[in-house]
């Protein structure tokens, strides 16, 4: 329930589901002679676009979300296994291409291939569901052991979770699975925005990993604005999506705190 329940909400109160929310009670309120309301959205509308356009608003929330953990200066001398959690494959279009495609979060294979070679003895495992079979879209499991085996990372190093929808599975299906047990090190690679929501949840677990950010969005406030404007609402539309899901995991008691820390 709640899973559906997000992928809902969600859609709405995206960036663009919002434009599109005023939108319709603009045209509702053209049709319904309330003329007076629809100029006033259609202002409000026009003035939060353009802020959204030239304001850097979409940096500024994702900033603090990408510097809450850094990669540790030094990883423990053996690795008991490189956890990567799913979000950089693209399932629907890697059923309609029949090879695998990734998304701007692909560092976060690059990451665990640089690992997988600096530990060899360390398993791959990697976490994320979401297949559709009878429209034929593969699992997420499907897409990132294809895409390891192109980069020439042997099958047998690779341990596959494929049922989990989101974060809060990925951490609870990847402990059933692997019974971490205590002293051993795993770290997990997952995008930097990302990393204070997987480490609460993975605090919660009571399974102590190290973090291994990657895939930073966020440009630092001397950097000139971005020229960009898809970028500038991706970026936005990213940072929202992990600062709402922060409030709805800390509010459901997923996760302890409402911005999980080092």
């Amino acid at each position: 329930m709640f899973f559906f329940l997000s992928k809902l909400i969600w859609f709405f109160i995206q960036p663009l589901g919002l434009v599109l929310l005023a939108l319709l009670l603009v045209t509702a309120g053209f049709l319904f002679r309330s003329r007076r309301l629809a100029r006033r959205l259609v202002i409000a509308l026009t003035l939060a676009f353009a802020a959204v356009c030239v304001l850097p608003v979409g940096d500024l929330l994702m900033l603090p979300l990408e510097n809450r953990f850094e990669k540790p200066d030094r990883l423990p001398a053996t690795l008991d296994g490189i956890i990567v959690l799913g979000g950089p494959e693209q399932p629907a279009l890697s059923g309609a291409r029949r090879e695998p495609m990734l998304n701007g979060g692909a560092e976060r294979l690059f990451a665990a291939l640089d690992l997988a070679r600096r530990y060899p003895d360390a398993p791959v495992v990697f976490s994320g569901g979401l297949g559709d079979p009878w429209n034929g879209i593969p699992p997420q499991s499907d897409i990132f052991r294809d895409a390891m085996l192109m980069a020439g990372l042997p099958e047998q190093r690779m341990i596959l979770e494929g049922q989990a929808r989101n974060t809060d599975e990925n951490v609870l299906l990847l402990k059933q699975m692997l019974q971490p047990q205590a002293g051993q090190h795993w770290v997990v690679v997952t995008s930097a925005f990302h990393m204070p929501r997987s480490m609460g949840l993975f605090a919660k677990a009571g399974w102590t990993v190290v973090p291994w950010p990657v895939d930073y969005r966020g440009l630092p406030p001397a950097v000139l604005p971005r020229s960009d404007l898809l970028e500038q609402f991706e970026v936005l539309s990213i940072a929202l999506h992990e600062w709402i899901g922060l409030l709805a995991y800390w509010a459901t008691g997923r996760i302890d705190s409402l911005f999980p820390g080092p």
